[in-house]
């Protein structure tokens, strides 16, 4: 059956089955495929903003309202909408369990995504989740985050899902249609996924010339006393398609992907590693098109927390095993491409006063400083029911680097947030 047909017969099965239904609160709402990753422009108070902090209705509403400013440019608008969100969650029967997640989006004036025709964007499919659970065995079928690996927002393992941009003001990963399973043991689980319709980021005005294949993808994790270890392999579609500089149209071929990942707690801390051989990515080779190449990907991460203050620090780099001097890196000028390539992430956040106030600063950047990005957040939440924040963040980058059209970036931006 066709992805299209899928979602219409799950929306429509799933909005009949929970008219009437009592709500129910999932052991699932914060599992491990809820993936927190930390992007310059990410909000932590923000981060589980679709999970409901209502529980006791059938139905909960939510109504978020974003505005981001640049302030280098006279403090122009650069988004400016409103998110309307309804969900319900409940069990169908004593084996199943499902989740539903609608958003319309009301784009006010100033917004640079805002559709050419109307002010609203269609309706949408935010999470949409079939839960099937029997003795060691789950299933799960819909769209919604499925997290791999250990140091978030590295992109070593974390490709299931497509991230924001650096200059996005969108706060978490990109629901995708999956279907996944697993099978518990005493101390391990096997898991499988497949994508039933991989999201592809399109290039303004470039066309994408290769068909979105499906992905799919198996891992077995063992936890240990105060450890954790996983496999990983798959068949992986890009999230972001890479421009060919020889005929200025895009290319998503899939690539082959081995994996491990491990973390370690000692006390409150923890020391977080991924890994990954990605074979068959695509590359600019110079102005004569695209060849394929393989690359080492791997991160380092540490967490510390003292209190409500939480520290962290990761490493990331990404190694191109059969490198030519002619690589060419796609930017506003291209530039030509290193063999290995270094960024790091530095951030600490604190929470006071029963988690009701909160602050977070974040470093992005690159060794050699062809890139620094600093973000600071305040935020306040009086209630369950009322979340806001204000973000500053603020870009420099190099000349001739890949990163240079970001140099002197600004962005400020407000969020509000009630729940019902």
């Amino acid at each position: 059956m066709a992805v299209k047909g899928v979602k219409k017969l799950l929306v429509w099965w799933v909005m009949a089955l929970f008219a009437g239904m009592p709500a129910y609160a999932s052991d699932d709402l914060l599992s491990e495929d809820v993936d927190a990753s930390d992007y310059l422009f990410t909000d932590e108070t923000f981060l589980a903003s679709s999970v409901n902090l209502v529980t006791d209705k059938p139905v909960q509403v939510s109504v978020e309202y974003t505005l981001a400013v640049s302030p280098k440019a006279g403090y122009k608008r650069t988004d400016h909408f409103t998110d309307l969100r309804l969900s319900s969650e409940a069990p169908l029967g004593l084996l199943i369990y499902a989740e539903l997640e609608l958003k319309a989006t009301q784009y006010w004036q100033g917004d640079t995504q805002k559709p050419a025709k109307g002010d609203f964007s269609l309706l949408g499919i935010e999470r949409l989740v079939l839960h099937y659970s029997l003795a060691k065995t789950s299933v799960k079928l819909g769209s919604y985050i499925l997290s791999w690996g250990e140091v978030e927002g590295a992109g070593v393992l974390d490709v299931i899902n497509p991230a924001p941009s650096l200059t996005s003001s969108l706060m978490s990963l990109t629901p995708q249609w999956l279907v996944s399973g697993r099978y518990y043991m005493p101390s391990a689980q096997a898991s499988w996924f497949v994508g039933l319709d991989p999201s592809v980021t399109p290039l303004p005005g470039i066309q994408l010339t290769t068909s979105v294949a499906k992905e799919w993808g198996a891992k077995y994790g063992y936890t240990g006393a105060g450890s954790d270890w996983a496999i990983y392999a798959g068949r992986m579609v890009p999230n972001s398609p890479i421009l060919n500089l020889a005929t200025t149209t895009a290319s998503a071929k899939p690539y082959q992907l081995i994996g491990y990942s491990w973390n370690k707690a000692i006390d409150d801390d923890l020391i977080k590693f991924d890994l990954a051989y990605k074979r068959g990515l695509e590359h600019n080779l110079g102005y004569t098109g695209l060849t394929s190449d393989n690359r080492i990907d791997t991160a380092v991460g540490i967490e510390l927390n003292r209190g409500d203050r939480q520290w962290n620090a990761n490493l990331t780099a990404q190694h191109w095993l059969n490198y030519k001097a002619s690589y060419i890196t796609p930017a506003a000028a291209p530039v030509a491409s290193n063999r290995t390539d270094l960024t790091y992430s530095l951030s600490v956040n604190d929470h006071f006063n029963n988690d009701q106030y909160s602050w977070s600063l974040t470093q992005v950047g690159t060794p050699n400083a062809a890139l620094r990005a600093l973000t600071g957040t305040v935020a306040w939440a009086p209630t369950d029911l009322w979340q806001s924040s204000l973000s500053y963040s603020v870009i420099a980058a190099k000349n001739n680097t890949a990163y240079a059209s970001l140099d002197g970036t600004q962005g400020l931006i407000l969020r509000v947030k009630l729940s019902y």
